[in-house]
Formats: structure tokens, sequence, C-alpha cells
């Protein structure tokens, strides 16, 4: 089974589409971030990791944002994505996108030591993006878009607990639920 992770970024479904191969796991979590879903993945039978991050990210920035300024974040954005920072300085934000995928490597490599990880950074200034849709779904692992998904931030996960801060993030960022199928 191949695994692929990203950001739940609405620039990227598309590549997301392009990628996923019928049987494949997707998750999706704001700044691709591993560390909130890490016990739903535990034991999964994967052989191949695809990790997906992408440049531009508004997950990351805020990331950055609270530790430039010495800022906590929202507890449950701080405990899921910021607090694997703390005590780090990086001295931008590609520094800290660096810094992020050997961190999420690192998680993964501890869950799936046998498999095959490959990482691509989708450069967004590269890619055709799609009208920004100001909602966001809640799916499944395995579920595909459908046409009218394109657009929105999709957060895909087993349980709604694992993504807890990433719902937080769609919410500041102003985004209304559209779809739930973790319920």
């Amino acid at each position: 089974m191949c695994l692929l992770i990203t950001c739940m970024d609405y620039r990227l479904s598309e590549e997301v589409l392009r990628r996923v191969r019928p049987g494949d796991l997707v998750i999706r979590t704001a700044g691709a971030n591993v560390r909130g879903v890490a016990r739903s993945l535990a034991g999964l039978p994967v052989q191949e990791v695809l990790y997906l991050p992408h440049t531009d990210c508004a997950a990351l920035k805020l990331v950055y944002s609270a530790l430039s300024q010495g800022q906590p974040a929202d507890p449950q954005v701080e405990e899921a994505l910021v607090s694997q920072y703390r005590g780090r300085r990086p001295a931008d934000l590609e520094e800290l996108e660096r810094l992020h995928v050997e961190t999420q490597v690192a998680i993964l490599r501890t869950l799936f030591p046998h498999a095959r990880i490959t990482v691509e950074t989708i450069d967004v200034s590269k890619i055709r993006w799609p009208p920004r849709k100001p909602i966001y779904h809640l799916l499944k692992p395995q579920s595909r878009y459908t046409q009218d998904m394109i657009g929105a931030y999709i957060i895909q996960a087993f349980k709604i607990e694992d993504v807890k801060a990433d719902i937080k993030i769609a919410e500041f960022l102003g985004l209304s639920l559209s779809l739930n199928e973790l319920v």
C-alpha cells in the first residue's frame, strides 16, 4: 500500500489527483504535518510513502511567526504543529520548510521503517491553481475527489480527533466546513 501525505492547501488537489493510484491512502493536514495523525498511521501495512510538502505554506508561516515572535499559538495548534520546533531558530521560512521536511520524514521512518519514502516538494509558483473556494472538506483517507471539490481545502485523516488543530487552522483562514466524512 502507498500512503500519500500532503498539505490541506486548495492549490494541491489536482497534484494529488495526478499522483494517487487505486488502493492508495491520502492524508492531508495543515503543513503536511504527520505528528497529529501518527498514532492512527502506526501499524498500517505501508510499503511506500509519497510525502508532498509545498512552498508558500500558510501553516508553516504560522509556525514561523510563532517561533520568531516567541508567541504561543492556539493550544491545539501549538501541541500538534508548533511545539515540535520550539527551541529552534530557523533563519527564515525556507529554513523552517527544510527543517519541517526533515522532522516529518524522521517520524515517517519511525512509523514505517521498511517503507520506501519519497519526498517531492511542490513549488506552487510552478503549478496551475484552481479558483479558491472558502470551504474545507473532512474526508477519509480512501476518499477521492469530485470535480466540485477542486479549489476547496481538503483535510484527510482516519479520525476527527487527529485533525483538531488542522480544523482550527481552517477556521483561522476563514473557511467553512462543507463536507464531513469523519463524523
